[in-house]
């Protein structure tokens, strides 16, 4: 995809290289020195109305976050090392708000992400977040277009048995029914996998049964132990594809705001230091320059992605800028939220519905760019199989949180369509997207054509 010319291109190296050491050495230390004490509080509006009522931006607890680990990802750490290592030392709640606010996560390690949270909240005693987190990675597993789905039905397998040992049997069972229609449905699966699935589905369906007294696991488990003894060969002679682009190009900013991003870089790195070393309790000089660093950066970014928006040619440029626009958008609104666990910039509190707003705005932009991607392909088939697409991820986006108030009933409505027809013209996909009842709620769910 076509890029904007950097002025400099090596600056960001240049930056990188002589930052990285500091970084990680906060970052290292950060984990080991959560004194905190919660200095303030926000006010929490809803993240999101979605068909479970609760999603992780809604779900994050400001007062319980690492601020100098969470300052990590400001300092130009990547958000995934952050992730990793608050999960590795314990601090669950500041890895929640990195995977809440950070759209752009593959879903493949955003679903990795919140089993091993889910791991986690569990060893600190939290096992309704624990809970709540399986759900989430079984969630993208149904809703995510981009997974293969060797990965999908692991997914679903993950979680269950992981909910199984928290004994929510019925969730367990929704996400082992999901791996079962995958294991059995799906023509993008080779047969040792197939037979793999099929052999822990056997094992887990029988813990149900003896366990808990699930009558119709004890059915499952019998025909998933014969399936494993002879999985079927149900491999097409074509690839599972994604038609949507998947990844996006990095929009090259000019040399100013280079400039801006370095200086933000270096001001987060020196908070994130002052808090560790003072056990948080950062001189307000050294908030302020970070709050000075950020509006100057806004100032620029913003601006500089709407002229670019406006002077692309390309559909596949224009979605590129718009998906940069939704992660500033989302780190902006982390901020004015407080969920990197301290008060950084006042004035973007006081505007977080506007921001949110805008937010709304941009992932609107976004959906109907890939409407008008959607529009131009070349057979009927792909657009049937692309406006699928386009409807899981908009609705996961919703789902999670991360696009806040998406018209839930209308997508609902239109994906159902798009999975009908689906069934009626490509019956040979296998796997489809429906809802299902679990736990008095409905839930989207993997469904077969029969």
């Amino acid at each position: 995809m076509q890029q904007v010319k950097r002025k400099n291109p090596y600056l960001g190296l240049i930056i990188v290289v002589s930052t990285l050491t500091i970084i990680m050495f906060i970052l290292l230390i950060a984990v080991g020195a959560f004194l905190f004490s919660g200095q303030f509080g926000l006010a929490q509006s809803a993240g999101g109305t979605s068909l479970r009522g609760r999603t992780p931006l809604n779900t994050v607890d400001p007062t319980e976050i690492d601020p100098a680990l969470a300052l990590a990802s400001l300092g130009g750490v990547s958000e995934a090392d952050v992730i990793i290592e608050a999960i590795r030392k314990g601090r669950p709640e500041t890895a929640l708000a990195a995977l809440a606010y950070r759209p752009t996560l593959p879903d493949k390690e955003s679903a990795g992400d919140f089993l091993l949270l889910g791991d986690a909240y569990q060893a600190n005693n939290s096992p309704e977040k624990a809970v709540f987190c399986y759900q989430m990675a079984g969630l993208i597993g149904t809703l995510s277009p981009n997974l293969a789905d060797t990965v999908r039905s692991d997914i679903f397998v993950e979680a269950a048995e992981k909910l199984m040992a928290l004994d929510q049997a019925e969730w367990a069972k929704f996400y082992l029914d999901q791996a079962f229609v995958v294991a059995s449905k799906s023509p993008f699966l080779q047969g040792a996998h197939r037979r793999g699935v099929f052999e822990r589905l056997q094992k887990d369906y029988t813990i149900l049964y003896e366990k808990h007294r699930l009558a119709e696991a004890r059915e499952l488990a019998r025909q998933s132990l014969n399936l494993s003894a002879r999985p079927q060969s149900l491999t097409g002679n074509f690839e599972q594809l994604v038609i949507l682009p998947q990844n996006s190009e990095t929009i090259a900013l000019p040399l100013s705001l280079q400039e801006a991003e370095a200086n933000r870089w270096s001001r987060a790195q020196e908070l994130a230091a002052l808090l560790v070393e003072r056990g948080g309790n950062a001189p307000q000089s050294a908030k302020d320059a970070l709050k000075e660093a950020l509006v100057a950066e806004d100032a620029q970014k913003l601006p500089f992605y709407v002229q670019e928006l406006g002077a692309a040619a390309q559909l596949s440029r224009k979605i590129d800028i718009t998906l940069a626009q939704i992660e500033w958008l989302s780190t902006k609104y982390r901020i004015a939220r407080g969920a990197y666990g301290l008060s950084l910039v006042p004035e973007w509190e006081a505007q977080a519905e506007q921001i949110r707003a805008d937010l709304t705005k941009t992932y609107e932009t976004l959906y109907a760019l890939y409407a008008d991607l959607i529009v131009a392909l070349p057979e009927l088939s792909q657009i049937d199989k692309a406006t699928e697409e386009r409807l899981r991820r908009e609705i996961l986006a919703g789902e999670l949180g991360r696009y806040p108030n998406y018209p839930e009933e209308q997508r609902r409505k239109q994906l159902l369509e798009a999975t009908n027809q689906l069934i009626a013209t490509q019956p040979e996909l296998g796997v489809f997207t429906g809802l299902g009842q679990v736990a008095g709620r409905e839930m989207y769910r993997l469904i077969s054509a029969e």
